[in-house]
C-alpha cells in the first residue's frame, strides 16, 4: 500500500533515477475464456476486465470483497471501459451491441444497438458526454451518452475498424484496421485530418499520447509506430514482437509504452527508445494490457483466462563513484540503468546525456525530491516555449518561401509575355527588389532558425 501513496512528483524523480521494478501483485480467475480487454477504475478500487466467454468481471483490490460478474452479452466482449466517475462500465461485442452497466453488484445494463457488424472498440470523452464506437461495418460511430442517441459517423474506413480512441481533450479521435490505416479524424467538423499508411498489415490497435501531440499504433507484424502530430511524420518504430500485438497503452506519464505480443509482455522507454523491462509471471501469451491511472501498478489478460496485476517500483538508485582527477563520475542514470536485452527500435538520435553531478549533489536530490521536481518542470517549461518559436520559424520560414516561389512564378509569366506586351521597366525593377528582400528575410529567418536548434 505503500507505493500508492507516493506523489506523482516523486514518483517521476525515482524513475528518472533508477530503473523501476515489476512485481507480480495479485492474479485474478474466474474467466473461461482468453482476455480480450482490461480498465483500470479511476482511483485504481477495481479493475475492469472481458472475455471470450461474453462476461465481464470487475476485480476488487480488496481482498474481503468478492468480484462482480456481469452476463448478458450474446458474443464474446471484444473491448471494455471505465467512465471518468468510474459509475459506468461500457462494453463492446460480437453480438453488435454496446451495453452500459451500472458499476455494482446488480449490474443493470442498457443494451445500445449502435452497429451492422461486431462492435470492437469503446471509448468515453474526457467529460463522459460522448461514447466512441468502431465495427467490422467499416465504421466509427459518436454517441450522446445524455441522450442515448446517434451523433455521427467518421466514414472512410475501407475494412474492419479494430480500435478507436479519444484524444486527451476529445477534440480528436485515432482509427485504425483491417484496411492497414491510422486515422485522425476532427470531431467537430467529422472529417479525416490526417492518415498514415506506414503499416504494411493490418493495425490492431491505435492509442493518444496522454498529452495528445503523437499518437502510437500496433500491428500484427509485431511492429509499434509513433507519428507526430503537428510535423505528421513518423517519429520512431520499434520491432517489439516476434509476432501479433494484441495491445498496447501508454504509461499516465507519456515516458513508457506498455505492449502485449505473442512473446510476452513490455515496457518500453520512449526518451531512450529501448526496452526497458520484460514483464515475468505470465504462462500464456498476454492478450490485453493496462497501466494504471497513477502508472504505479499495471495489468495484463491472457490465453489462460487470467487477470494479473504488477506493482511498479522504483529502485534506489547506487551511489556514485568519488570523482577522480581527470576522470568522468557516474551519474545516477548510468550506474542504475540496466543493459537492455533486446533493442530493435530506430529512433531519433537521443538527447544529450546530463552533465556529471557530485556523489553529495545526488543524496541531495534523493532525500529532496520536491525541489527536484520543481526544477526539471521549470526546464520542461523552458523547452517546449523554445520548441514552439523553433516552430514558428518553420512556419514563417515556409511562407516566405511560398511568396518568393509566387514572385518568381510572377516574373517567367511576365517575361513569357515581354514579345507581345512591353513591360514597364520600373515594375521589373520592383519585382525584382520584392524577391531579393524576401530571399534576404529568408536566409535571416534561416540563421536564426539554426541558432535556436543548436540552444536545443
Amino acid at each position: 500500500k505503500i507505493h500508492r501513496s507516493l506523489s506523482v512528483a516523486s514518483w517521476v524523480v525515482m524513475e528518472r533515477n533508477a530503473a523501476p521494478s515489476v512485481e507480480l501483485d495479485r492474479a485474478f480467475r474466474g474467466h473461461r475464456g482468453p482476455v480480450t480487454s482490461l480498465a483500470f477504475h479511476p482511483e485504481e478500487q477495481q479493475v475492469v476486465s472481458g472475455s471470450q466467454d461474453g462476461c465481464l468481471f470487475v476485480w476488487h483490490f480488496k481482498a474481503q470483497l468478492r468480484p462482480f460478474r456481469f452476463v448478458g452479452h450474446k458474443g464474446e466482449v471484444h473491448h471494455v471501459a471505465m467512465s471518468r466517475t468510474g459509475q459506468t462500465i461500457a462494453s463492446a461485442a460480437a453480438d453488435q451491441t454496446v451495453r452500459l452497466w451500472s458499476n455494482s453488484a446488480q449490474g443493470e445494463s442498457r443494451v445500445m444497438k449502435v452497429h451492422c457488424g461486431a462492435v470492437r472498440s469503446v471509448c468515453f470523452s474526457w467529460d463522459d458526454s460522448l461514447l466512441l464506437t468502431a465495427s467490422d461495418d467499416k465504421t466509427v460511430k459518436l454517441w450522446s451518452l445524455a441522450t442515448y442517441r446517434f451523433q455521427a459517423s467518421l466514414l472512410g474506413h475501407t475494412n474492419w475498424v479494430y480500435s478507436a480512441d479519444f484524444s486527451k481533450n476529445s477534440e480528436l479521435v485515432a482509427s485504425a484496421g483491417e484496411d492497414r490505416l491510422v486515422r485522425i479524424w476532427d470531431v467537430e467538423k467529422k472529417v479525416s485530418i490526417m492518415t498514415f499508411p506506414d503499416f504494411q498489415v493490418p493495425v490492431s490497435k491505435a492509442k493518444f499520447h496522454p498529452d495528445g501531440s503523437s499518437v502510437a499504433a500496433c500491428g500484427k507484424d509485431g511492429c509499434i509506430k509513433l507519428w507526430d502530430l503537428r510535423s505528421r511524420k513518423l517519429l520512431q518504430h520499434y520491432d517489439a514482437h516476434s509476432g501479433a500485438i494484441a495491445s498496447i497503452d501508454f504509461h499516465p506519464m507519456g515516458e513508457q509504452l506498455l505492449s502485449a505480443g505473442e512473446d510476452g509482455l513490455r515496457i518500453w522507454n520512449l526518451r531512450e527508445g529501448r526496452l526497458m523491462h520484460e514483464v515475468s509471471g505470465l504462462k500464456k501469451p498476454p492478450t490485453a494490457c493496462a497501466f494504471s491511472p497513477s502508472g504505479q501498478s499495471l495489468a495484463a489478460g491472457s490465453r489462460d483466462h487470467l487477470v494479473l496485476t504488477w506493482n511498479l517500483k522504483a529502485d534506489p538508485p547506487a551511489p556514485a563513484p568519488a570523482p577522480a582527477p581527470r576522470h568522468p563520475v557516474s551519474t545516477p542514470e548510468r550506474a542504475a540503468a540496466p543493459a537492455p536485452r533486446r533493442s530493435d527500435a530506430t529512433t531519433k538520435p537521443r538527447a544529450p546525456v546530463p552533465e556529471p553531478v557530485m556523489a553529495d549533489a545526488t543524496t541531495k536530490a534523493v532525500e529532496e525530491p520536491q525541489p527536484l521536481a520543481e526544477t526539471l518542470k521549470t526546464m520542461q517549461s523552458h523547452l517546449e516555449i523554445m520548441a514552439r518559436t523553433v516552430q514558428l520559424l518553420d512556419q514563417r520560414l515556409a511562407l516566405n518561401e511560398e511568396q518568393v516561389k509566387a514572385m518568381r512564378g510572377e516574373l517567367l509569366q511576365q517575361n513569357a509575355l515581354e514579345m507581345k506586351l512591353p513591360l514597364p521597366v520600373p515594375l521589373v525593377q520592383q519585382a525584382v527588389t520584392e524577391v531579393k528582400s524576401l530571399t534576404t528575410q529568408e536566409e535571416e529567418l534561416q540563421q536564426e532558425l539554426e541558432n535556436l536548434r543548436q540552444l536545443l
